[in-house]
């Protein structure tokens, strides 16, 4: 992995030019290829050219994406503080692995927005921020992981989230009244995750006297009787 660095950086052997607005890596096919297939056609696409644009994404996600693919990892050391600890940017990170189909970025970045949210953000106003914005991406755009991960995280801490006249009661109301998705999937996730109860059918035998004998299927009978409420005669159907 030093080599693959040293040869980004210097541009030894360098068979393909990305370039993001200003900035250019001197990169190489076999590097890029092989770990994004997406990226493999852009640059069949390219013919004659060896000049990669890649400025219609996001600036800083290309940044670590170029990074991941010649180290397997990518660093947020100077945005990791708060109040967001680099939340915004493992999303853009996590959306652009996504759309270029580099499987082991996506991966990463999930692991690092998780461990970022669950240890270090205390500010509940960031993670409401970040639930925004991650549903706000068109829905083919946004892979379920993240939105499973700020599910997971209200889910979590509902008890501390719903303190009667607290504060984070009204701004998760006003969340999940405003991101009905995200109110749903909560639901959802209750639905899938909560204490299941076994639900027995009970098959009550058609008691009658000897007299009349067994009804016969669809054979009912009416009871008239008086309302304790409003004191009016009421007939009840037994079928």
């Amino acid at each position: 992995m030093i080599a693959l660095q040293s040869s980004l950086l210097s541009g030894k052997f360098s068979d393909l030019t990305i370039t993001h607005g200003t900035r250019k890596w001197q990169a190489h096919k076999v590097v890029v290829c092989s770990q994004s297939p997406v990226l493999e056609s852009l640059i069949d696409k390219l013919k004659d050219s060896s000049i990669l644009d890649l400025s219609h994404y996001d600036h800083e996600a290309t940044v670590h994406m170029m990074e991941y693919l010649y180290t397997s990892t990518y660093t947020t050391t100077i945005t990791d503080v708060t109040p967001s600890f680099s939340l915004p940017q493992h999303v853009s990170v996590f959306n652009l692995a996504c759309t270029l189909s580099i499987t082991g970025l996506k991966a990463q970045s999930l692991q690092k927005y998780c461990y970022t949210l669950k240890n270090l953000v205390s500010n509940l106003s960031v993670y409401f921020t970040s639930v925004r914005t991650i549903y706000a991406l068109p829905p083919k755009s946004a892979h379920p992981e993240l939105r499973l991960a700020v599910v997971e995280t209200a889910v979590l801490e509902m008890r501390n989230l719903l303190i009667e006249g607290s504060d984070q009661r009204k701004d998760f109301l006003e969340l999940t009244s405003g991101v009905p998705h995200f109110q749903a999937d909560i639901y959802m996730y209750f639905l899938c995750n909560g204490p299941g109860t076994d639900v027995q059918v009970v098959s009550v035998p058609q008691e009658l006297c000897e007299e009349c004998g067994a009804r016969e299927e669809g054979d009912g009978y009416e009871v008239t009787t008086e309302c304790k409420g409003c004191g009016e005669e009421r007939t009840l159907e037994f079928l």
